[in-house]
């Protein structure tokens, strides 16, 4: 049995009064209390007993004020209340109940409740008002509602006048709230203890910031700091006391002035690891919340952000090489227009498109060059995937490739000699093509590499030898790919380069350093 329109929660007790009729008694006045007072004395048959028959017509009009003042207390009360007598007959039933057990209160007075509603035999709910009738102790509990699956009550019943009196309200949509919340109180616990890299805590909100304390830590803490959380709780000057000393004072401004203003408070800083001693960044972020009762709390989310942080870092170290290097390329290419235009006059605009070929074949090779550390985010090259791609452009001089012999360990190089190496194999290629071995049917190139290690640390030691193609002189004058070769190569790695010419083919030594 549930009511359908309770607000409050009452509870009355009722000592040695009659029970009220189920309609309102409007109040009395003079004229009713003379009218009782005349019946009684004329009852009496004795002007003797003027006195006794005052005193009773007194007390009837007074109980008749009593039960009319307590029957409008009954029906403006919200909860649904009602009267049994001792033999579970109901002798007063208020608005509220009428409504929600959907009959006239004329209809059910006097009436045996469980007559009314015999399918609460057996049910809790009679059990109570059985425990509450043999022993006269009152009891309140919740129960479900009698005929109405799924909704709950809040009961009140004690002993009256040989009978009960119960007052009760539907407390369905709060009990389903209260469930809601507990799951999801439940749900977000399971999330806060469990999330990866962070921590959640609630902290107090006193009037002297000494004393605030720390109402909830999730079980990450311990795993972020290496405190337990029950111990943080205890005493969160475990986890400032990991904050290093440099972060301290900044963090304590801000936070006191975000506690006088309550706003948000945020800062990064750095802790200690209480388990490991290691230093890592952290970010707090803290946020006031007014509750329905109007205190306030503080919620609170702290973060590790160290590998975010080596991140940034990472990038600022990028974004300056990238700086760096974007100089460098282009210094390269106006070099490298500036040397394949250099012969160009205004009476041989005839070499123009032989100047440009050349111009486009070094510019092709800087960017194969640019492309093996892209995709290896300009960390490092592999040597053997250099030398493929200065060789690509000439793979199909022979179906097996037997005229280009590649020796050499599997290693990786610094973008520098990644980007300078790819450059003067260009210049050896094109050279060999137009001029060499790889200009003859028969000839063929050899290239080969060690790595040295002596007391100066350790070098890459790389020879590149023609062999079968057209008898070579030394020739009258350097070229700009010899001057790159052997000075630009030289001087950007800091090594010896050398180009022999012997009369069997070419020959280029390479020695830089690798550290």
């Amino acid at each position: 049995m549930a009511p359908h329109c309770a607000q409050t929660t009452s509870v009355i007790k009722f000592h040695n009064m009659s029970m009220p009729k189920p309609a309102l008694v409007p109040s009395l006045d003079l004229q009713q209390l003379t009218t009782d007072l005349v019946a009684s004395v004329s009852q009496s048959g004795a002007r003797g007993t003027l006195d006794h028959a005052l005193q009773q017509a007194l007390a009837h009009t007074i109980e008749t004020k009593v039960n009319a003042q307590l029957s409008v207390l009954l029906e403006g009360i919200g909860d649904a209340f009602y009267c049994l007598d001792g033999n579970w007959r109901f002798r007063y039933i208020n608005r509220a109940a009428e409504t929600y057990f959907g009959l006239p209160r004329q209809m059910m007075i006097d009436k045996g409740i469980w007559d009314l509603f015999p399918e609460s035999r057996g049910t809790e709910l009679r059990q109570r008002y059985e425990e509450v009738f043999a022993t006269g102790t009152p009891a309140s509990f919740e129960a479900e509602a009698v005929g109405v699956q799924g909704r709950y009550l809040e009961f009140h019943v004690f002993p009256y006048n040989g009978g009960l009196g119960v007052s009760f309200r539907d407390w369905t949509e709060r009990r389903r709230a209260e469930e809601e919340l507990r799951a999801s109180e439940a749900r977000l616990s399971a999330l806060a203890n469990n999330a990866p890299a962070c921590m959640f805590y609630q902290i107090n909100h006193p009037s002297d910031y000494a004393e605030r304390r720390v109402l909830y830590v999730s079980k990450t803490c311990e795993s972020l700091t290496g405190i337990p959380a029950e111990q943080a709780k205890a005493n969160p000057g475990l986890l400032y006391g990991l904050v290093l000393p440099g972060h301290r004072q900044q963090m304590l401004a801000r936070r006191l002035e975000s506690y006088r203003e309550l706003k948000e408070f945020e800062a990064e800083f750095e802790m200690l690891h209480a388990k490991t001693g290691e230093v890592r960044w952290h970010r707090i972020i803290v946020t006031p919340r007014r509750l329905e009762n109007g205190a306030i709390i503080w919620d609170g989310i702290q973060i590790d952000i160290t590998d975010h942080k080596r991140a940034e870092e990472h990038l600022r170290l990028l974004i300056n090489e990238l700086n760096h290097r974007v100089k460098n390329t282009l210094a390269t290419v106006q070099s490298l227009a500036a040397q394949s235009f250099r012969g160009i006059k205004a009476h041989s605009l005839n070499d123009l498109p032989a100047a440009y070929a050349t111009f486009e074949a070094r510019l092709f090779a800087l960017a194969r060059g640019h492309d093996v550390l892209t995709r290896e985010h300009w960390e490092g090259a592999s040597l053997g995937e250099i030398i493929s791609q200065a060789f690509a452009p000439y793979g199909d001089l022979s179906e097996d490739g037997s005229r280009i012999h590649v020796d050499g360990p599997d290693l990786r190089v610094a973008p520098a000699t990644a980007l300078s190496l790819s450059m003067a194999l260009h210049e050896l290629c094109t050279n060999a093509v137009k001029y060499g071995a790889l200009g003859a049917a028969d000839g063929l190139v050899h290239i080969s590499w060690s790595v040295l290690t002596d007391a100066a640390g350790t070098r890459l030691a790389m020879r590149w030898e023609e062999r079968g193609g057209p008898p070579v002189l030394p020739p009258s004058r350097k070229g700009f790919g010899s001057r790159l070769i052997q000075e630009g190569l030289a001087r950007e790695l800091n090594g010896v380069v050398r180009l022999i010419y012997e009369p069997a083919g070419l020959v280029c030594t390479i020695d830089v350093p690798l550290s």
